[in-house]
């Protein structure tokens, strides 16, 4: 119950009566209890909300961080962000490390800064994005450029944000290099290619070979059984000689097959290489100096001495005929470790220690495209009926039978240097040489050398080179990306560059403004030519040194030795 009640006071103050009401409040009771009962609902179920709200946002955040984690921890990818007109907005660490760019350097630029002069021309970057924004998403593989100015082999993923109404927000990009695949790729096709004509090759040299038994049987039945006559006897010897030119290009044919009977032998290359050399004088002739550099201490290995005679002779007068106006080449071994990495990067060659010959001359050297076709049969340059082409396959074929690897590096206008690998004969009748030079190649410390060289094949041959000498290596094409080089890394030891080099700022000028970051640095120059920045009137600048091209295994081995341990090397004299 409720009750309100007045008090009524007479004249002289004194209470006189009292008016009240009184009422029935239960059902407000009721109510209010219940207002207050839904009200601490209410208060539990925003609390709760509230805690789960709390739990989500640290779910979210907690996810959140495991997903910048993982982007960060992803180092073979580029994965990053742009906005929808296309400029940088996030950056993870394999960014940083294929492209080049830090964060700081690259969010808020355009990404067609990746691609290549003639890509930006064509519009492609543009078209990948109007293709993302259309379809969702773009895919292509092809050359991006890193910030040092190389480029590298990309396959590349553009997908569209949108937010829940549909609106374009911007587009995550994901980058892969994929240059060593890609060279991977073409070895095995190049390989798969060369089984398949070895195959074809082989066959067809078999069935040739039976039709020549019995073709050149009979001339020699033909010419025991029919009576002398001058005519017919010289018709006779005329087919036979045939018969014999014939029978010599299938044994080539065979042994590109890798189908040639061999009969290995644990063989010392020195002594094999050593006695070969009145034969090569007699063949390349008077106008070609012939050296021999062997390493003391060489491995034996198994292999068939008149093949890899044959093989070297082949691979003299292929380097005869690239020096018409004479030259000079050299027969150089060495002993070998073809590395995993190496193996990755040439699919057919298994990791192992090998026997090396390095057969490099001074003549006119091949383009990149003859290089590609030099080991296929009856591919020549020569003029025709100058040659059948099959010279070379011949090598391939018997390098590759014996188990072997071959290589062939070579710059027009410098010179070639093919490379043959032998495995290493590890039985009980090994023979290690030690009867020729017993001096041992100077290899590296670990020091760090920056190879400046344009031509990307003898960019590559060079470091692979230095890199089996015992020295880390970074290289380089033009002057510009060498500085930036030199300038992120302080510890670099040696400058090994190329005189020429494109950009405006030959291989003189590079060391002069690299010497100026680095007083201390040493510095190597190579050229094939005799007329250039360093070189004047057939003499060298003071204070220059240089090894010249085509330079050998032990060329470049002795001269980076001596330039790095050389106390008095100072900054180059302008």
């Amino acid at each position: 119950m409720a009750g309100k009640g007045e008090i009524a006071k007479g004249e002289t103050g004194r209470p006189r009566r009292l008016a009240g009401v009184f009422y029935d409040i239960s059902e407000r009771k009721a109510l209010e209890a219940r207002l207050l009962a839904a009200n601490e609902t209410l208060e539990a179920r925003v609390a709760e909300r509230a805690r789960q709200l709390a739990a989500t946002s640290a779910r979210l955040e907690e996810t959140e961080r495991r997903f910048h984690l993982l982007i960060d921890a992803v180092t073979d990818y580029a994965i990053f962000m742009l906005d929808a007109s296309g400029h940088v907005i996030s950056w993870n660490p394999g960014a940083e490390r294929i492209k080049g760019y830090s964060a700081a350097e690259i969010i808020g630029q355009h990404f067609s800064r990746f691609y290549t002069e003639e890509d930006r021309q064509k519009g492609v970057p543009q078209t990948a994005l109007a293709t993302a924004e259309r379809t969702g998403k773009y895919e292509a593989e092809g050359r991006r450029c890193r910030k040092d100015g190389t480029t590298f082999m990309a396959s590349v993923v553009l997908n569209a944000i949108r937010d829940e109404s549909g609106q374009l927000l911007g587009f995550a990009k994901v980058t892969r290099d994929i240059t060593e695949r890609k060279a991977t790729e073409e070895q095995l096709r190049q390989a798969q290619k060369m089984e398949a004509i070895g195959q074809l090759t082989g066959g067809v040299a078999h069935d040739f070979n039976n039709l020549l038994t019995v073709m050149m049987g009979n001339l020699e039945h033909l010419d025991r059984i029919l009576a002398p006559a001058q005519s017919t006897q010289r018709i006779i010897a005329s087919a036979l000689r045939a018969g014999s030119r014939a029978a010599i290009l299938t044994h080539r044919l065979l042994a590109f097959s890798r189908r040639q009977a061999l009969a290995p032998e644990v063989l010392s290359v020195n002594k094999l290489v050593a006695g070969m050399s009145e034969l090569m004088r007699r063949t390349l002739g008077e106008t070609i100096l012939v050296e021999a550099v062997l390493a003391g201490g060489l491995w034996s290995t198994f292999a068939d001495a008149n093949q890899l005679e044959n093989a070297l002779i082949n691979l003299a007068v292929n380097a005869r005929d690239a020096m018409p106006e004479g030259g000079k080449l050299t027969i150089e071994t060495a002993n070998a470790h073809l590395d995993e990495a190496y193996a990755r990067r040439h699919g057919e060659v298994e990791a192992g220690q090998y026997v090396a010959i390095f057969v490099t001359d001074t003549g006119t050297g091949m383009a990149p495209e003859v290089v590609a076709h030099a080991f296929e049969p009856f591919f020549t340059t020569k003029e025709t009926g100058q040659g059948t082409g099959l010279g070379l396959s011949q090598v391939y074929g018997f390098i590759k039978q014996s188990g072997g690897h071959v290589k062939i590096y070579s710059e027009e206008g410098e010179g070639t240097t093919v490379k043959l690998y032998l495995p290493r004969y590890r039985g009980a009748d090994d023979i290690v040489d030690d009867s020729e030079e017993t001096y041992e190649l100077p290899r590296g410390r670990s020091e760090l050398v920056l190879v400046v060289e344009d031509d990307p094949d003898v960019r590559d041959y060079t470091v692979e080179m230095v890199g089996d000498l015992g020295y880390s290596v970074l290289s380089a094409a033009d002057g510009a990306s060498a500085l930036r080089l030199l300038d992120s890394h302080r510890e670099i030891s040696l400058l090994f560059t190329d005189v020429g080099l494109p950009g405006g700022m030959n291989g003189r000028q590079l060391a002069e403004q690299a010497l100026r970051r680095q007083p201390r640095l040493k510095v190597l120059f190579t050229t094939g030519y005799a007329r250039n920045a360093i070189i004047h009137q057939g003499r060298l600048d003071p204070g220059v040194e240089i090894v010249f091209k085509p330079f050998t295994y032990s060329d470049l081995a002795m001269k980076i030795r001596q330039v790095l341990d050389d106390q008095l090397a100072g900054p180059l004299r302008s």
